[in-house]
């Protein structure tokens, strides 16, 4: 693997070898991971595992906004927060492609998660780890790596968390008052659930026609 530097193989052979143990942890850090956020009142309402190609950003702005609008039609009129939300997801993806395992390594992937409740919107950016963490840059003179100073800008809240293998990087929006009133013929829209996008992975919340 050409991408791979001296110092950082034996990172990657780490990775590969303690596979055989996230798949026999994993399901109990997962329910882990429900009951923490049950906790606190929200509930997951969509995941989604992405290939780390850069051309997959596009899908990843298309199900977060369509996960938020299933579950909440009336968020749909609501474009600054839908904009907010695509815009951040993007930055944490793109992220996890270009500066960990998920993108330099060609069987590489990263997670994306979204949990709800009434007040607010809550997405983590899973990726396969790296050396260094994720950290806001505060050089003038570089001209890119800002992506965590329009994250940090625009979140309510935002963070970083260590994972078995890797970072879960997430951030929260809030969801404006007027986009909380729930009326019947929102409760009885959300129990819709939307086809899945032709020519597209399938996601949570839709369903195949």
């Amino acid at each position: 693997m050409k991408w791979l530097a001296a110092d950082s193989r034996p990172l990657f052979i780490w990775q590969r070898l303690a596979g055989s143990l996230l798949a026999y942890t994993g399901k109990r850090m997962y329910g882990t991971k429900v009951v923490k956020m049950a906790s606190l009142g929200m509930r997951m309402v969509g995941e989604m595992r992405f290939p780390g190609r850069p051309d997959i950003i596009s899908d990843v702005r298309i199900y977060t906004s369509r996960w938020l609008v299933v579950e909440r039609p009336e968020t749909a009129e609501d474009e600054d927060l839908l904009d907010d939300l695509r815009l951040l997801a993007t930055e944490l993806s793109a992220n996890a492609i270009k500066h960990t395992i998920s993108g330099r390594w060609r069987h590489g992937s990263f997670r994306v998660r979204m949990w709800l409740d009434h007040r607010r919107v809550r997405v983590e950016v899973m990726d396969q780890g790296w050396r260094s963490r994720p950290r806001l840059r505060n050089d003038p003179s570089e001209t890119s790596g800002r992506g965590l100073h329009i994250v940090a800008a625009l979140a309510t809240t935002w963070g970083v968390r260590r994972r078995w293998l890797g970072r879960a990087v997430w951030f929260e929006l809030p969801i404006p008052s007027r986009s909380r009133g729930v009326d019947e013929v929102t409760l009885a829209r959300t129990s819709i659930r939307l086809p899945c996008l032709p020519g597209r992975l399938p996601y949570m919340g839709c369903h195949e026609t």
